[in-house]
């Protein structure tokens, strides 16, 4: 086996990653990267394309491996359920735990813990009920005017997350967002930067800029190779990346995240936003987590050691 640094790996990685979800293809991306660096690192690693229910029901399966790489995207793997079936069984995993997974997924229950821990986010107001809501119900809430964006409140990848600029658009957008969750988030629309910030325990990393060709950073410019250009480190004044870096890591504590996660930001020139943070962030080769690691001189090889390496209770090195 291969060595990275002066450690010999002894052990095997089973990367799930797949599922059920509308973000399956993206998942496949990145386990198929994953599983592709740990084998660099030098891992015997195993890509295992398994309905996110299939970690429930052969749970046992899973044993016989070391650590867990969990490669899902949104649904019960991104929420906490995968987590929680590896913890009671005692499986060694990457990422976050049950718990906190639950609550970075929920983007009604992000917000409430932003306002209660001072953290600054757009307007929003939320709406969770069987009942869809028309245009005049979320309109006689809303104080902040248009454009609102309008998300379902438990999907990733921006899936189902239009910016309605009139009514007739805001009618639509509902009509779009409920199919993914009877829980919807509608937000005020900040002008401005789109900034995201990873946090990887033991590595101090900078801020990427996104910039859209066109429109907004939505599923489609995520995961189009050329759809968006990148700027890493992000070029904005220090006093913001140090904003951008303490309220990531506040968030990251806040919720009890573990090993590595994405917060998500806008910034209009003077004032900072967090939208929210994402526990099981993307790993494909467009991905903003691998991108800033690089930046700050980790390649994607031992990215993936090293978070395969705090699964296993072993602490990063800072670097």
């Amino acid at each position: 086996m291969g060595k990275i640094g002066k450690t010999d790996h002894i052990g095997n990685v089973a990367v799930v990653c797949g599922g059920t979800t509308s973000e399956r293809e993206v998942s496949l991306k990145s386990g198929k990267a994953v599983h592709g660096g740990l084998i660099e690192a030098g891992w015997e690693a195993e890509l295992l394309d398994w309905p996110e229910s299939d970690v429930v029901l052969r749970v046992d399966e899973l044993r016989r491996y070391d650590v867990v790489f969990v490669g899902y995207h949104g649904g019960p793997g991104e929420r906490g359920e995968v987590a929680a079936a590896l913890g009671l069984a005692g499986i060694p995993f990457t990422g976050s735990g049950p718990t906190a997974s639950a609550i970075a997924m929920d983007k009604l229950f992000t917000k409430r813990l932003f306002e209660q821990d001072g953290i600054p986010t757009p307007n929003w107001l939320g709406w969770d009920s069987q009942k869809e809501p028309s245009s005049d119900e979320i309109l006689r809430r809303w104080r902040w005017g248009f454009p609102i964006v309008v998300k379902p409140s438990g999907e990733g990848s921006t899936v189902g997350i239009t910016i309605a600029e009139n009514e007739d658009e805001l009618g639509a957008a509902i009509s779009d967002a409920i199919k993914y969750d009877r829980k919807l988030l509608f937000e005020e629309y900040i002008p401005g930067r789109e900034l995201t910030f990873a946090v990887i325990e033991g590595l101090d990393t900078p801020p990427v800029e996104i910039i859209p060709k066109k429109g907004f950073y939505d599923f489609e410019h995520k995961y189009t190779s050329g759809a968006s250009e990148y700027i890493c480190p992000a070029q904005v004044p220090s006093s913001v990346t140090s904003e951008l870096k303490e309220v990531s890591e506040r968030v990251f504590g806040l919720f009890g995240l573990r090993h590595y996660a994405r917060a998500d930001f806008r910034f209009d020139g003077e004032k900072i936003y967090c939208l929210e943070i994402n526990s099981l962030p993307g790993m494909t080769s467009l991905s903003l987590v691998p991108m800033a690691a690089k930046a700050a001189g980790v390649g994607f090889s031992e990215l993936v050691d090293r978070i395969t390496r705090m699964a296993l209770g072993e602490a990063p090195s800072r670097g």
